[in-house]
């Protein structure tokens, strides 16, 4: 199984409490994101005077790199780097890479795409690559849970070829324009490999690590085909997000490819995990256990969309109707990634997820995304609506969802009830 590292109570106990600050330092952006949120509900509805460009980059800008980077890194570093997080290369790693997401939040709120905002993108870039090197250098105990560092390995490496993507929009916007169908391809593949590429292998990863963990081997032709499908799903994938372009019948024919293997993918992970579903029943609580549940359901609903957006119909009404892209988004981050990074942190012990918090941030979240996509549809089909009700109802349902994500964040729970 590989050398495990053995470390004393005391060392352990103080390398989880650096692991659960810096999940604690996650959690406060997603706080701050979830605010932002609320303006950008209000807005609409009560104009505040301020600049809503701005607003959404620092709002989207600070999800990505802030909560679910933040969030998934804290993890990685817990189960890999143990005895290099008390490092001081590690420490000073860390305290860049925070510096420079609280200075994109900030030029963003207040100058919006320029120099400072393009600045603290660019060192955060360095800093990924930082980690990246730093963790291939100093991880251990991948030998003792290889299924999950697979996927991991895999994800950091996605993240990289994302990277690319903020270095060349630059040169795009030069010489091409923003009106440039290249432009909005580079946009996507940024995004594309963001979620589908570094968030969703670091999330297989990390559940496949609720596993490992265990002393279990999980079979090894299930994990191969899944990885490669996956690999399939992530790179094919991408061109469903350039059909709209009218590229051709060829990148039809890719994407389609990247959609059906997503299907397959998920399905697969469903036969590893029903293996198991019984002994995992009885190593998480019986919350965690229903909440993963949840995930799973969602990453479903994702993977059908994904396949769906593998057709040129599907794709040009998904680009020419925003509703569908925002639902979309907010379906993968909120559905997927944040309840199960959520869960992990009450698992790993880093907070104590109560149940009626969770309740009410997970019931908020679908009756937004419900009025989300029902608006999309009404518009899809032409439908006459109230604009301005909607947009209340929006509004009130996102506060509810906002005070559940703070409650989350800033109360302090001895039980988890």
């Amino acid at each position: 199984m590989g050398d495990r590292v053995i470390l004393s109570p005391s060392l352990y106990y103080n390398i989880s409490m650096l692991a659960k600050r810096q999940f604690k330092i996650a959690l406060y952006f997603f706080a701050t994101i979830a605010l932002l949120g609320l303006i950008l509900r209000l807005v609409p509805v009560m104009p505040l005077g301020v600049t809503y460009a701005n607003v959404l980059h620092a709002h989207s800008h600070t999800a990505f790199l802030g909560w679910l980077h933040g969030g998934f890194i804290a993890f990685i570093s817990f189960i890999f780097l143990k005895d290099k997080l008390q490092s001081r290369q590690f420490k000073n790693l860390y305290f860049f890479t925070i510096f420079n997401i609280a200075g994109i939040y900030i030029s963003f709120l207040f100058q919006g795409y320029k120099f400072f905002s393009i600045l603290f993108l660019s060192l955060f870039l360095i800093a990924t690559y930082w980690f990246l090197i730093f963790f291939f250098k100093n991880k251990t105990e991948d030998k003792t849970y290889p299924a999950t560092f697979r996927f991991i390995r895999a994800g950091l490496w996605l993240q990289f070829l994302s990277s690319l993507s903020p270095w060349s929009l630059g040169a795009v916007i030069k010489f091409l324009g923003k009106k440039s169908v290249f432009y909005k391809f580079d946009i996507f593949y940024y995004l594309h490999f963001q979620y589908n590429g570094w968030f969703l292998f670091a999330s297989i990863g990390l559940a496949l690590y609720l596993l490992e963990r265990r002393n279990i081997t999980l079979p090894a032709l299930k994990v191969n085909w899944l990885y490669r499908l996956m690999l399939i799903a992530v790179f094919f994938g991408y061109f469903s997000n350039t059909l709209w372009a009218k590229p051709g019948w060829f990148f039809n024919f890719l994407a389609l490819i990247g959609g059906s293997a997503e299907i397959v993918a998920f399905f697969m992970l469903l036969l590893i995990f029903k293996r198991y579903y019984r002994y995992l029943y009885h190593i998480i609580s019986d919350f965690s256990y229903k909440v993963l549940q949840l995930v799973l359901v969602t990453f479903m609903i994702k993977a059908v969309l994904q396949f769906m957006g593998s057709f040129p119909y599907y794709a040009d009404l998904t680009y020419s109707i925003r509703g569908f892209i925002i639902g979309y988004l907010h379906l993968v981050m909120l559905g997927i990634f944040t309840p199960f990074l959520l869960v992990l942190a009450d698992e790993f012990q880093f907070i104590r997820l109560k149940k009626t918090y969770f309740k009410l941030f997970y019931v908020a979240f679908f009756i937004t995304e419900s009025i989300i996509f029902m608006r999309a549809v009404l518009w899809w089909f032409k439908i006459d609506a109230d604009v301005v009700l909607l947009n209340w109802v929006l509004f009130i349902f996102t506060l509810f969802l906002a005070i559940g994500i703070w409650l989350i964040v800033f109360t302090k729970n001895k039980k988890n009830v």
